[in-house]
């Protein structure tokens, strides 16, 4: 079975200057988007693009109008220093992992939004 990313794992790969979107609720804290791939876990997601982040926020809007009260946005940051600071340590006692999503499994990602939205 595949694993999202660990954190000691994207320490590894990524840079300081690598940037990345993810979604971010009033309370500051990144939002949480389980995934079937990864049963029982709370990954944060990033996103490689403001386009694919804002995509993902309106899918998830759409099939959870509660969510609106959570004004969530759309937030850049740089990858590395969003993992280990403040807001990121504040996130880990709702969250266990973190994904960076490829442009295909945000496309994936879109789909079970709407699946679960049809049933």
């Amino acid at each position: 079975m595949i694993q999202p990313m660990s954190l000691n794992v994207i320490l590894g790969d990524f840079s300081r200057d690598d940037k990345a979107w993810t979604l971010q609720g009033k309370s500051g804290r990144y939002l949480v988007i389980p995934d079937e791939r990864f049963p029982g876990r709370r990954p944060i997601r990033f996103f490689k693009s403001k386009y694919d982040a804002c995509r993902v926020l309106e899918a998830l809007l759409k099939s959870r109008p509660a969510l609106l009260d959570q004004k969530l946005i759309a937030i850049e940051v740089r990858l590395l220093d969003a993992l280990q600071g403040d807001e990121s340590k504040s996130s880990r006692a709702h969250a266990d992992s973190f994904v960076v999503n490829s442009l295909d499994e945000v496309f994936e990602l879109i789909c079970q939004i709407k699946a679960k939205t049809a049933n």
